[in-house]
């Protein structure tokens, strides 16, 4: 628990839109890897929705983000070729979340991840521990408290991933963090 946000690690039950077909009403088609990914959540009837921007790449970084109605989808590269970070807001329940996926991390495999979570709720900014994910990718969901702020929203909240590998002398995570997506629950 963080003073009113719980964050859980998610195996189901995040409700969206059906997938489908889509109607192409999105006036910016993704393409690539984000575009792969995003079509695969359901393209424009998915958790995503449209893109509110083009694919940019990030200053003194590997890969490139883009922008969505509902949250951000990045190709983190240095983590894996094909890494894809994500995060959406969704509901469970009724009530709203963010959720947070990443993966696949090949060639890389890691033992644990630490995922750092930074909100518009400064008490909530905190690095979570992951040990019981798949090596290569993982889905996080942030609990967002009940108090909606004057935007409407429950707050904007971002994520990055670090692998790690438990070592003897020390842990190692060689790869560094990846790039950071925001979503509003």
């Amino acid at each position: 628990m963080i003073l009113g946000a719980a964050a859980t690690l998610l195996t189901g039950g995040v409700t969206a839109a059906p997938a489908s077909a889509g109607s192409g009403a999105c006036d910016i088609k993704p393409y690539g890897l984000i575009g792969d990914y995003w079509h695969t959540m359901g393209g424009e009837d998915g958790f995503f929705g449209c893109p509110t921007s083009h694919e940019y790449g990030l200053p003194n970084r590997s890969g490139r983000r883009q922008d969505f109605a509902n949250g951000q989808i990045a190709w983190s590269p240095d983590q894996g070729a094909k890494m894809i970070v994500a995060a959406y807001g969704a509901r469970i329940g009724g009530k709203p979340v963010v959720v947070f996926r990443w993966g696949p991390t090949d060639p890389f495999h890691y033992d644990y991840f630490k995922i750092a979570v930074r909100s518009d709720h400064p008490a909530h900014n905190v690095t979570w521990t992951v040990r019981n994910q798949p090596r290569t990718r993982g889905r996080f969901v942030v609990h967002p408290p009940g108090n909606v702020n004057r935007g409407g929203s429950l707050g904007r909240y971002s994520f990055a991933v670090l692998g790690c590998d438990d070592k003897l002398t020390g842990d190692t995570c060689r790869q560094g963090w990846s790039i950071r997506v925001t979503a509003d629950a």
